[in-house]
């Protein structure tokens, strides 16, 4: 089977079970023959997990919700292409997708909610996730029953993948199932 480029975004600075899933993701990943890398801000704790984890990662300012952040992801996909982004905070995810769609969405994107933070029935909330996104990925089934039957997301489009074991696979599948 063919290896897959994927690439995460990551906006926080600190460390939590979200940054340590994404580094256990990507090793998995990277072990299973793909290509992985993290693209996160200077002077976050993933960016200084990453090296010992064995898992590339780029220094990019997008830890908080600006241009700069859009700017510097549309150059850097421009020049970088890949198989599937995986976005996993909400900023990183609006930088990502303003960016994409000024490239012509170039490639899928995959978004990770690891908490059980409630998601906004909004417009342009409903964009990000119905259209700016190819699937959405829950850490838990009660995240995915809530966002199919609050937010009236499809079924079809929302995953629950829970951390340990089978986790890598069934996150390999998704991106699979989204890669064009």
């Amino acid at each position: 089977m063919k290896s897959l480029c994927i690439v995460h975004t990551e906006s926080s600075l600190e460390w939590t079970t979200r940054q340590s899933r994404i580094i256990a993701e990507a090793q998995a990943l990277i072990g299973r023959g793909h290509e992985v890398r993290i693209l996160c801000p200077p002077g976050s704790r993933i960016l200084a997990e990453a090296a010992p984890s064995l898992v590339p990662a780029l220094a990019l300012p997008i830890a908080r919700k600006r241009p700069v952040g859009v700017k510097v992801l549309y150059e850097w996909f421009k020049r970088n292409r890949c198989d599937v982004l995986s976005t996993h905070g909400a900023t990183d995810a609006w930088l990502a997708a303003l960016a994409l769609l000024a490239l012509g969405r170039p490639f899928a994107t995959v978004r990770t909610r690891h908490d059980a933070v409630r998601v906004p029935r909004n417009a342009p909330t409903r964009w990000l996730y119905l259209r700016a996104t190819a699937r959405v990925v829950c850490t838990d089934e009660a995240c995915r029953k809530e966002l199919i039957e609050r937010n009236g997301f499809p079924a079809h489009r929302v995953d629950a993948v829970p951390d340990g074991a089978g986790m890598a696979g069934r996150m390999e599948e998704i991106y699979r199932s989204v890669a064009r």
